[in-house]
């Protein structure tokens, strides 16, 4: 199907930018839309890790405030995934692995990629790409990391997975990344095909 981009315009330029599109496409009865206005966030791709230890059945996760959920009654310091931002020239698994050593300290070992997916299409062209990993947690629990440069102030967790089990169902878990990681592991779990630690 055909998309006519008529006009762009940058309205924002700072972290993050905010364009503003005139756009016609071809619709499914083969018609031609009308000319819609609509505005999208652009960032840059990100990359993301769920870390598993197998050997203490235990997930590890991150812990830091979020602009984002400023305003949420139950806090804006969200349980994550490792993840970061894919700077120019980079590749989303070198970024995986950067984000470990700054977030958790650590680097994983038999990265999987799990899969890529679109944040929020309706208004942002953010896209992730995924990842499951290894990791020996062994000590990282409370631990403290981040890059002091960058403002980050995060507290590791090492989350026994029938903690996490019970996290997912309470809801407690609200990040989307956060929850497509630890739901590919159910499924891999149910299935038999969750790989086995080193």
């Amino acid at each position: 199907m055909k998309i006519d981009i008529v006009s762009q315009e940058c309205v924002y330029d700072g972290f993050f930018s905010l364009n503003r599109f005139v756009v016609r496409h071809e619709c499914f009865d083969g018609s031609q839309s009308a000319p819609l206005v609509r505005e999208r966030i652009d960032r840059a791709r990100a990359a993301a890790v769920l870390l598993h230890d197998a050997q203490r059945d235990s997930v590890v996760l991150v812990e830091q405030f979020r602009i984002g959920a400023v305003d949420d009654p139950h806090s804006a310091w969200l349980i994550e995934c490792p993840a970061g931002m894919i700077e120019a020239g980079e590749q989303p698994m070198e970024v995986a692995q950067r984000e470990c050593c700054e977030e958790v300290g650590r680097l994983p070992v038999d990265l999987q990629q799990i899969g890529e997916y679109y944040v929020s299409p309706g208004g942002s062209s953010e896209k992730i790409t995924l990842y499951y990993g290894q990791i020996d947690s062994t000590g990282l629990n409370n631990t403290l990391c981040g890059v002091a440069h960058e403002g980050e102030d995060i507290r590791v967790l090492v989350v026994p997975w029938r903690e996490i089990e019970t996290q997912l169902d309470e809801g407690s878990i609200t990040n989307a990344t956060t929850l497509i990681a630890l739901q590919w592991v159910q499924i891999a779990r149910l299935k038999g095909t969750l790989p086995v630690g080193r």
